[in-house]
């Protein structure tokens, strides 16, 4: 059976959220293969944490521009960024948790960029309220959606209902009510 490297690194990125401190041999049986062949793969805890992060942000960037977020209406965009992005996300979590170079942080700045750029077209649409800033609009984005992932990792969430849940949480708090000053329940 052929080891493709990427599903062992999804399969590490899994382990490595739901248990930070997982030694190799832990992260190796978690992705199906043993120790010696995850150090084939990579050389030590930091090079997988190192290739983790990256691979993040490169998936990260990648579905974002497959969600065509400059096209269509732009609640629509938003599900379909939601989508894309859903399984990339322990790859993010585990980014959040270690120093990730300047390389790659600068190109997590990327996905911001085209994300607020989703939201700011969002306002000017009138889609979304002008109350809240689109860089909040994309952190809250973020954040539900990885707090979705761990609740599923945690049993709290069905894998099926992430999508779902993330996109009725942050819809409900962005999408413009006409008639509703922000104060109003």
């Amino acid at each position: 059976m052929a080891i493709e490297r990427n599903d062992v690194l999804l399969a590490a990125a899994t382990v490595l959220v739901q248990n930070p401190a997982a030694s190799m041999s832990e992260i190796a049986t978690g992705a199906g293969i043993s120790r010696a062949t995850l150090h084939r793969l990579v050389d030590g805890r930091e090079a997988l944490l190192s290739e983790l992060s990256e691979m993040g942000v490169e998936r990260g960037i990648a579905a974002i521009r497959e969600a065509r977020t400059d096209e269509g209406d732009p609640i629509e965009a938003v599900r379909r960024v939601i989508v894309r992005l859903l399984p990339s996300v322990d790859l993010w979590v585990l980014a959040e948790r270690i120093q990730s170079s300047d390389e790659v942080l600068a190109r997590y700045a990327e996905m911001d960029t085209l994300l607020v750029e989703l939201f700011r077209r969002g306002q000017r649409s009138g889609a979304f309220s002008v109350t809240q800033s689109a860089t909040w609009m994309t952190e809250a984005l973020y954040a539900l959606l990885t707090r979705a992932v761990l609740a599923a990792h945690d049993g709290r969430l069905a894998r099926q209902e992430i999508v779902g849940v993330t996109e009725r949480t942050l819809l409900a708090g962005v999408v413009e009510t006409a008639g509703r000053s922000p104060d109003t329940p």
